[in-house]
């Protein structure tokens, strides 16, 4: 009987092994292969803090049981250096600096350098995407953040506390790349 359940399971193996074993493909037929890059992330954010702490002198404030919370989307895609480049002035115009992209170039390719970028690889960019138009009404979900209380650290009574209400990342990249 033992031996008939070994059979049985050997023959299920090598069935499974053949159905999922791997086929060649050339570079033409590669060639006719479409797929999609990048991934998209969200999250329900539920952070907690047990206390932040400001000391001076002897002297502090504490900043009690502070909670993050809301929700947040984020994509994750794989750009090539000429879209990073582009970003970089992007965020060098928009912030205030040169006023043209002509001006911008050298001084983003400089700073990309300065990071240990190298010209042309290619870039991972984590962003949280603008909502726009009827999708706006996710705005309503971003995180607040909350201070239960504010007091000093010799035993004082509470100031209250603080809430900051639609903590608002949209529009903001971050890259990853290797060097």
């Amino acid at each position: 009987m033992n031996m008939l359940k070994l059979t049985a399971a050997a023959a299920l193996v090598a069935a499974s092994l053949s159905a999922s074993a791997m086929t060649t493909i050339n570079d033409e037929e590669l060639s006719t292969v479409s797929g999609q890059d990048g991934v998209s992330i969200a999250a329900d954010l539920n952070v907690n803090i047990g206390a932040f702490t400001y000391t001076d002198s002897g002297s502090s404030v504490s900043f009690n049981n502070i909670s993050v919370k809301g929700l947040m989307a984020m994509t994750i895609d794989v750009i090539g250096g000429a879209e990073f480049s582009g970003d970089i002035v992007g965020g060098i115009i928009a912030h205030g600096g040169a006023a043209d992209v002509a001006t911008a170039t050298p001084v983003a390719g400089a700073m990309a350098l300065a990071l240990g970028y190298t010209s042309g690889s290619d870039v991972v960019q984590f962003a949280f995407p603008t909502i726009t138009g009827a999708e706006a009404a996710a705005h309503l979900t971003t995180p607040t953040i909350t201070v239960d209380s504010i007091s000093t650290g010799h035993g004082g009574k509470s100031f209250g506390g603080i809430t900051i209400t639609n903590l608002d990342l949209q529009g903001t990249k971050v890259w990853m790349f290797g060097h």
